[in-house]
């Protein structure tokens, strides 16, 4: 018995992972680092201050003096699984699932993201035919993630356990179980970009990312009912879960962007890995970390220990078509190696691919609407799915206004949606079915200065 309680403890700890999930990009990479890009997602080719992050060589088509944006957002995040194996759920008399057209007991464990403030700022100078810049943002993770009742793959292993254990007997079971993860990683750039010509800039930069992560949880209170006598079995189980981890990683960044003419731009960027080892300093109780000295699926969760989260290099191809004045078109092409990072093998994912198109038009002087796509497509194995970590494949679409409330001042918001394709994974020789479904929304606002 104490051996498959270990084993449900594990699981809830891998729970950690889906914390570094991220709002628009790839598995640990947010894309989303601006209003201008929740309004129109397809940023690559465009010529703006968030360039910083997006064309960072663009930025240097910018007037001469200085160049400020600040941007506030707000995501918020629905990740939930529907999981049923056979019957078993039925058993677990304080909370019965639901029964399904083919006989077996479903349940739903909802997990829930919200970020009331995901910052970022941008600050560039540009002279003669240089460019000077600074960018900070949240690139990785960036909010709570909370399961109030756990997941179905580990009560799934608290009802198989009493069934082991007390064979016909057995007549039902309940437990309690908890977890909170956070996960921030900080990036801080600095770059600088240079004019070849009156048509050619490029860049070089580097970004240090600062990785933070917390995880908060407990299994507890598993109980087993005789099923003759109605009697209550107490298992004696109480481990606690309390766990930072910190790491930095530093990579470089290059860029070049070509203003064919007046009417088409053309830029490419280049993010190099970032290998990020973060460092646990943990305060688990005593039988946790008894329980996990000699459990490698516990390494990563005691004092000290070293785990890699290094985010994938990025390929980023973009192109800017302005057939009419007041009119920009955009398109663009993103490519996450992800299969170069060290906390994946080959045989889970292979690269990651987006492609974007977006839309910006000038309503007058002072007033620009401005409207986008994304589409982001994993290339995963069926085993990279569970409900204790997932990813699905999705399309996003962004809409809002810029309004300059003076000449050197410029005010944003916007409104970006993800839809994700809903996944069901069966798995026969556990007689499990899983479906994921996800949502996200993000609100934002923010505002430019020139001076």
């Amino acid at each position: 018995m104490k051996k498959r309680v270990i084993t449900l403890c594990s699981m809830c700890l891998m729970l950690g992972g889906m914390m570094t999930e991220v709002w628009a990009g790839d598995y640990l990479t947010n894309t989303n680092q601006s209003i201008s890009f929740l309004r129109n997602p397809s940023r690559d080719a465009a010529i703006d201050i968030d360039g910083v992050y997006y064309n960072p060589a663009g930025v240097n088509f910018l007037d001469e003096g200085w160049h400020f944006q600040f941007n506030w957002q707000s995501p918020h995040q629905k990740r939930d699984s529907r999981s049923s194996y056979g019957q078993l759920f039925g058993a677990n008399y304080s909370n019965p699932g639901t029964l399904e057209a083919d006989g077996s007991i479903s349940r739903l464990y909802k997990g829930r993201v919200h970020v009331p403030i995901q910052p970022s700022m941008y600050l560039a100078y540009n002279k003669n035919d240089w460019s000077f810049q600074f960018g900070f943002g949240i690139v990785g993770g960036g909010g709570t993630c909370e399961f109030k009742n756990g997941v179905g793959s580990f009560e799934a292993l608290v009802g198989q356990m009493g069934m082991t254990q007390m064979g016909e007997a057995f007549g039902g079971y309940k437990l309690n179980s908890y977890l909170k993860g956070k996960s921030y990683f900080f990036g801080t750039t600095l770059a600088a970009a240079r004019k070849l010509n009156d048509k050619v800039s490029v860049s070089l930069g580097v970004r240090a990312i600062y990785a933070w992560n917390n995880y908060d949880g407990y299994i507890d209170n598993i109980t087993f009912r005789h099923k003759a006598t109605g009697a209550e079995i107490n298992v004696p189980t109480n481990y606690v879960l309390d766990c930072s981890q910190k790491g930095l990683g530093v990579a470089p960044i290059i860029g070049v962007d070509y203003k064919v003419n007046d009417y088409v731009n053309l830029a490419v960027k280049y993010e190099f890995r970032t290998p990020i080892t973060v460092k646990a300093d943990a305060k688990n109780n005593d039988d946790f970390n008894q329980m996990a000295a000699n459990r490698p699926a516990f390494a990563n969760y005691l004092d000290d220990a070293e785990t890699q989260m290094d985010l994938p290099s990025m390929l980023a191809v973009g192109v800017q078509v302005s057939p009419i004045e007041k009119l920009r078109l955009n398109v663009g092409y993103h490519m996450f190696m992800d299969r170069d990072t060290r906390q994946w093998t080959r045989d889970l994912v292979k690269d990651t691919h987006e492609i974007t198109l977006g839309a910006a038009y000038d309503l007058t002087d002072r007033i620009e609407v401005s409207a986008g796509y994304q589409k982001t497509m994993y290339d995963q194995s069926e085993a990279n799915y569970s409900d204790l970590s997932f990813n699905l494949n999705s399309y996003s679409f962004g809409f809002g206004v810029g309004v300059k409330v003076t000449d050197k001042v410029k005010l944003n918001a916007a409104y970006f949606q993800t839809n994700y394709k809903d996944h069901t994974k069966t798995d026969p020789q556990v007689g499990s079915n899983i479906a994921f479904h996800r949502e996200n929304r993000v609100f934002g606002v923010g505002i430019d200065v020139n001076f």
